[in-house]
């Protein structure tokens, strides 16, 4: 520490030995003059003595309280006046940090040194400012600027403010890996959500996402036995002007590591075999990181599913260093078998007890199934009406055989009224007001919420479609596990487009009932009339629809089948979807049968999900009974168009006949008896709201069963985009490429379906 004594007056020698009148102390502000007086040797009375100055100017230093202290003495009658003069250092009372949005305060002050309290060191400003230009420009943004102002608030007090004008992030021009040789650069980056620019889209670098996607590195070097993988160092540089940022990683890929040995550890319930027989890390191979974790969650899910709920199992490796091997032990914490004592719901304030727990598979007294609890929360969230489910169990200490479910959720907005506007290329432009209560109670007024029940009021009108309908479903009707609901409608549609031209008007109604059978497996029945009225044929009795429009009315009855095992009703990824129906039209004016078949199958390649590859097959096959000759038009199969085989217009696949007389004019279609259809699907979810497709659809419609034909298939291959946006809804683009077309339906198809809520 510097050491400065002010000059004292060359004759100061000559007052050695006079008495000391008086010792003043000058320049205090903030230090106390009590405190300066406890650190003198110097007091009034006393002989003066250059040396005891001397001391207490050192020992006044020693405080830390002054940059500079001066003793001076002057005569006064017979003795002296010693006067000590200091200046106090400032000490720093208050941090302000203005213009910082994109960095936290506390992450700027954590890397600066000045803090409140401290003593303000003038000749750290510089020191200061690159501080935080070094932390923003590590955070991706080099074209940050830093003024720092100091004011005085007080005596020997200073309050600093950083000023900050933050800038652009600068855009990822290119990331790349050094000192990889087992995985490429692109196998690296896959899966990182730190991307290079793209154009000009993307290429934001966030900090946390790029620490994250450094540990998927180091992960994904032990799914290939790089068991001692680091990270040695990352390097950013930056462009002249600061846009743009090259990101280079450095990386020591170690040796590699071959599975020695696996086995359980602490398992009593289950033996060994069972437990290694459900797993696939076996030894010999290379050492898969990935592969343990999965395992280790496979047995976890075995025990739950058996009633041990609170099994764990983690896995513990073991590198042996000098062989390159690896030694996996699944340590396994069985715990209790347990049964529900009760379930207990909590956090539905307006949902009835009975509405939430109709949807859990699981009752008191029976034993607890980590699958059915998956199941149980997968029921609650397709019913749409909570933001949040969260299932957890409380041990009872007096009874180790049982626990209580807990069951508590946030609920979400269940009413809606929605108006908006949409474009279909079967349908044309249409607009739509709904009213929707996906939480109905008819018996709970003047609420009417809580109940479980679904009411829907919805009028449409567009372009070539209009619709007025009714619909209102009770999952539990009267206390009873069966559904309950009934429609009302009426629907028109013009046909005027693809292979089809009349007008169609329905008017009917149905009820529904239903019931579930397990998790996966649901069954429906239903009763329905509908009276159907056709208009605008171009050639009245002559058009070759006549022969199909059979009589006005129809009573049928509907018995379907579902099983569904996906991971998301709304965007699967894996598992699939059945469903077989039934239906039989035996009253009224028509009289026929009809089954339809409808099944999808979803596969994911990676862990993430994004590659998602979907195989649909739905067939269908029906014919006329009693008095009638043919299924009638409205219930007829077509083919053609977004839904069924993309590519082709509406409708425009399957058989057709001249529309005068079945003799003459433009070929119109007619339907069919036998429907079969196919596509393959390939899927990318590029993000939340964006999806691309390939696809390719196949299918044929064949006026009657027996004049089935393969040779009479059309087929088509595409691309699609799908969005998926907040309060706007779904939109799908598709353009199909028909590969064997007739000579009239062209070479390609744009398919849009979408509209906007308001």
């Amino acid at each position: 520490m510097p050491f400065v004594v002010g000059s004292t007056p060359a004759f100061a020698q000559d007052y050695e030995g006079k008495v000391i009148s008086e010792v003043r102390i000058n320049g205090l502000e903030r230090v106390s003059e009590q405190l300066v007086r406890s650190q003198l040797e110097v007091q009034a009375g006393q002989s003066y003595s250059q040396l005891a100055i001397s001391r207490d100017i050192r020992r006044l230093y020693d405080t830390t309280f002054f940059n500079s202290i001066k003793g001076d003495v002057t005569a006064s009658g017979d003795g002296v006046i010693v006067t000590y003069i200091v200046d106090e250092k400032r000490v720093i009372s208050e941090i302000k940090i203005i213009g910082n949005d994109k960095i936290k305060s506390r992450t700027i002050r954590a890397a600066t040194t000045w803090k409140e309290g401290d003593t303000f060191v003038e000749e750290g400003y510089e020191e200061e400012r690159d501080a935080v230009l070094k932390l923003y420009q590590s955070k991706g943004m080099p074209n940050a600027a830093v003024d720092i102002v100091v004011e005085e608030v007080g005596p020997s007090r200073v309050r600093i403010t950083y000023m900050i004008t933050e800038g652009k992030k600068a855009k990822i021009s290119s990331l790349s890996f050094e000192g990889n040789e087992r995985l490429s650069d692109r196998k690296l980056k896959k899966g990182m959500e730190t991307k290079r620019r793209w154009w000009f889209l993307g290429g934001k670098y966030d900090e946390s996402k790029f620490e994250s996607d450094l540990s998927k590195v180091i992960d994904k070097y032990g799914d290939v036995g790089r068991m001692e993988a680091e990270i040695t160092g990352t390097e950013m540089t930056y462009s002249e002007n600061g846009k743009s940022v090259d990101i280079s990683v450095s990386v020591v890929e170690g040796p590699e590591y071959t599975v020695a040995t696996v086995e359980p550890g602490s398992n009593e319930v289950y033996d060994d075999d069972e437990i290694m027989d459900i797993t696939k890390t076996k030894p010999g191979e290379v050492h898969n990181k990935s592969q343990v974790t999965a395992d280790a969650e496979i047995i976890e899910k075995g025990y739950t599913s058996s009633g041990y709920i609170n099994a764990t199992v983690e896995p513990q490796v073991t590198l042996d260093k000098e062989n390159k091997t690896t030694h996996v032990v699944q340590q396994i914490s069985e715990g209790d078998l347990k049964y529900v004592k009760e379930i207990t719901v909590t956090g539905n304030e307006t949902t009835r007890d009975d509405v939430v727990r109709r949807e859990i598979f699981l009752n008191p007294g029976e034993r607890f199934d980590g699958s059915l609890l998956e199941a149980s929360h997968r029921r609650l969230e397709s019913t749409e009406y909570y933001d949040a489910i969260r299932f957890s169990t409380q041990d009872i200490p007096e009874d180790p055989r049982h626990s209580n479910l807990l069951v508590d959720v946030e609920e979400g907005k269940t009413s809606y009224f929605n108006f908006g506007a949409g474009y279909n290329t079967e349908e044309g432009v249409g607009g739509y007001t709904e009213l929707r209560f996906n939480n109905f109670d008819i018996a709970n007024w003047p609420s009417f919420q809580g109940g479980g029940q679904q009411l829907r009021l919805r009028v449409a009108l567009g372009q070539r479609r209009d619709e007025y309908s009714l619909s209102f479903s009770d999952p539990e009707i009267f206390g009873y596990p069966l559904l309950f609901g009934f429609d009302i409608f009426d629907e028109s549609y013009d046909y005027d487009n693809g292979g089809t031209d009349y007008s169609q008007e329905t008017q009917g109604a149905r009820i529904r009932f239903g019931k579930v059978l397990s998790p996966y497996n649901t069954a429906r029945a239903s009763l329905g009339y509908a009276n159907v009225n056709y208009s605008d044929l171009r050639y009245g009795r002559f058009s070759p629809y006549y022969e199909y429009i059979g009589g006005d009315s129809t009573i049928s009855t509907v018995w379907g089948f579902n099983r569904t095992t996906v991971d998301s009703n709304r965007d699967p990824s894996t598992g699939a979807r059945h469903d077989f129906q039934i239906e039989w039209a035996f009253g009224g004016d028509n009289e026929f049968w009809k089954f339809d078949h409808d099944s999808t199958w979803f596969f994911s390649f990676d862990e993430e999900k994004k590659w998602v590859f979907s195989v649909r097959s739905r067939q269908g096959i029906g014919g006329a009974m009693g008095g009638s000759e043919h299924i009638p038009l409205a219930s007829r199969y077509f083919a053609g168009g977004s839904t069924t085989i993309r590519g082709y217009d509406a409708r425009d696949v399957g058989p057709k006949e001249p529309e005068i007389l079945g003799l003459f004019g433009d070929d119109v279609s007619v339907g069919g008896e036998l429907r079969l259809l196919n596509s393959l699907e390939l899927k990318y979810k590029a993000s939340k709201f964006f999806r691309t497709y390939l696809f390719m659809d196949s299918g044929g419609v064949w006026l009657e069963p027996g004049d089935f034909d393969p040779g009479d298939m059309k087929y088509s291959i595409g691309v699609g985009l799908g969005f998926d946006i907040p309060m706007m809804g779904p939109i799908r683009l598709d353009y199909g490429f028909p590969l064997n077309p007739d000579d009239d339906q062209g070479s390609g198809k744009l398919h849009l379906q979408g509209g906007f809520r308001f």
